[in-house]
């Protein structure tokens, strides 16, 4: 009998136990679809708009993503779910790694296969993680893209009137659309949006924007940039009675067509508007310029004597910051971190390349001054923040994930645009993990998923939008800033790349879009890593110890209490079992 009653409570607490972990989560959107023979039709008029069905169910797993169709849909719908997994979870800052998530999408004609679900599909999962409730009157078209922008699509005026036709009573389209592809004559209530908040406030009715992305600066941040950048700018030039006087390009026989190839002059104008960051850069592009054209005089001995020195720098500011990489605590440090060691790297690449019989005067002159950048750039490291765990294993997890998001972007633009440079990139980002330079892999997949989002941001949006877009993708970047800052983290990477964007966007449109897409996908590292609990530090002065021994002594007896009734119990039900089974032997008799 014994027995049987503990079997039962095992197994009934087993169920429970069984029961709450696989709970599931479900839900369901519509999709506005546009038919295939529509879209390769010359002639808009004979676009059919169509409504498909988005389930989900997300339940307990290990990160799985599931997607099945009918009809069948094309690979980049499948991608498109993935996708907008990364971006909910992104945007809850919740690790999906214990979650399994199951799309299923049903129509009942071909639907059109491609990313126009993206939107749509962030929403449901978001949703869903969340607990909110979607609206049955509302439907939307658009893609996802980073930053949460919502992006132009095909055939919003025949996918509107689909959802008008099938009882909705509002349609959300991507704002790039409703200037040139206006729905006409239609009573449903057609919203332009640009983000995925927006969707969101539609959908649920609840806000999820962080609030004002104001940028507030760091001041820490902006006393070591512009050391920084004093450092830089002041190597072939002076600093007299506190006033930078930078150097003449053309007293060092460099030929300039016109003043934006005036490294310095650019430098000046960016430390007017107080962009140092943009200074610095520059000012190192024409140090580059400057120690080419001094070493280009220089002898092939004397270009190996510069070459040993170089080498023998390197190897010693290498011994001391090797160790740095195990005592990493705060993103400020980890980015620190990330920078100096991929100067590092591109130093060594160059100088390990080099003909001792015939060194390349403009080879080592970089070399020089990329080092140059690597030994200032660690003074970062002492910017306070949170605390987080980063040893090697989790760095290890992070490296994983980074890389896992950078393939999945590059297979999704392949479909596209195939660009071999972007896989080489990779392929470097693989050879960090492979080498367990953890911190470098996140970096640079961090950088080669920013590379692949920035075309698949720009592939849809014609020519005369790409300001737009530009516009678009440095808000975001803003937004991403003012959501660490508030969480009492200042992403180095992501603030410094956003101020290169806004001074490039006038100049060199595609670069500063680069730059853009940078400072999105590095402000949100600390997603990667737990955050370290703080120390609590009792104050043991007013402690009246009095209490405390008589607060310990009443919860001892009441403990010891409660194990002696439970024991009693326990020890009456067994006895009591064994007298009724000598009882029922004796009344067999």
């Amino acid at each position: 009998m014994k027995k049987i009653y503990i079997t039962l409570i095992f197994l009934l607490v087993s169920l429970l136990v069984t029961t709450s972990g696989t709970a599931a989560s479900s839900g369901h959107i519509g999709l506005l679809t546009v038919s295939e023979s529509s879209l390769n039709s010359s002639d808009s008029s004979v676009e059919k708009g169509g409504i498909a069905d988005l389930y989900l169910v997300v339940k307990q797993g290990s990160g799985r993503i599931f997607i099945d169709s009918f009809p069948l849909s094309k690979i980049d719908t499948q991608i498109t779910m993935r996708f907008a997994t990364e971006i909910a979870c992104d945007l809850l800052e919740k690790d999906c790694s214990d979650y399994d998530f199951f799309y299923t999408i049903t129509a009942n004609s071909a639907i059109v296969g491609g990313p126009s679900a993206g939107a749509a599909a962030t929403v449901l999962t978001v949703a869903l993680l969340d607990n909110q409730e979607l609206s049955n009157d509302t439907i939307m078209t658009g893609t996802i893209n980073s930053g949460n922008l919502i992006g132009p699509v095909a055939g919003v005026p025949a996918k509107a009137l689909a959802a008008q036709v099938n009882g909705y009573t509002r349609v959300l389209i991507p704002e790039w659309d409703i200037a040139n592809n206006t729905p006409q004559n239609l009573s449903i209530s057609v919203i332009p949006i640009s983000t995925l908040e927006e969707a969101l406030y539609y959908f649920t009715g609840k806000n999820y924007s962080i609030g004002d992305d104001v940028v507030i600066h760091s001041k820490e941040y902006s006393k070591i940039m512009r050391e920084v950048t004093l450092d830089l700018c002041s190597k072939y030039g002076a600093i007299q009675d506190g006033v930078l006087i930078l150097p003449n390009l053309t007293s060092y026989d460099i030929n300039l067509t016109n003043e934006s190839q005036d490294n310095f002059k650019l430098a000046i104008n960016a430390i007017n508007n107080g962009s140092y960051y943009s200074a610095a850069s520059f000012c190192f592009g024409g140090n580059v310029r400057i120690t080419s054209a001094l070493f280009k005089n220089l002898t092939n001995n004397q270009l190996k004597i510069l070459y040993a020195q170089q080498l023998e720098n390197v190897s010693t500011f290498e011994r001391n910051f090797d160790s740095k990489s195990n005592k990493l605590s705060t993103i400020s440090e980890l980015e620190t971190y990330m920078i100096v060691a991929e100067r590092l790297y591109d130093t060594k690449q160059v100088l390990s390349k080099q003909d001792l019989n015939n060194i390349s005067s403009s080879d080592l002159a970089y070399a020089r001054e990329r080092f140059s950048t690597a030994i200032v750039w660690e003074k970062f490291s002492t910017i306070p923040g949170q605390k987080f765990v980063m040893d090697q294993d989790l760095l290890k997890i992070a490296c994983s994930k980074k890389l896992s998001e950078a393939e999945e972007r590059i297979n999704y633009m392949e479909l596209y645009f195939p660009k071999k440079d972007i896989r080489e990139e990779l392929s470097k980002a693989y050879n960090y993990y492979y080498q367990k330079e953890y911190a470098l892999c996140i970096f640079t997949a961090s950088k080669v998923k920013a590379q692949s989002g920035i075309v698949l941001s720009a592939i849809f949006v014609p020519e005369d939008n790409m300001q737009k877009l530009l516009e678009e993708k440095i808000s975001a970047g803003k937004r991403a800033i003012s959501k660490q800052e508030s969480a009492n983290i200042f992403p180095i990477l992501g603030y410094s790349y956003y101020e290169y964007a806004n001074t490039l966007k006038n100049t060199d449109q595609y670069s500063s879009l680069l730059y853009a897409e940078y400072s999105l996908e590095l402000s949100n590292l600390d997603m990667y890593f737990k955050k370290r609990p703080p120390v609590q530090i009792i104050d043991t002065t007013n402690i009246n110890y009095v209490y405390v021994f008589a607060i310990g002594a009443i919860a001892g007896i009441i403990f010891t209490t409660i194990v002696f009734v439970i024991f009693k119990l326990i020890s009456n039900y067994i006895k009591n079992s064994s007298v009724k089974k000598k009882i029922n032997k004796k009344h067999k008799k």
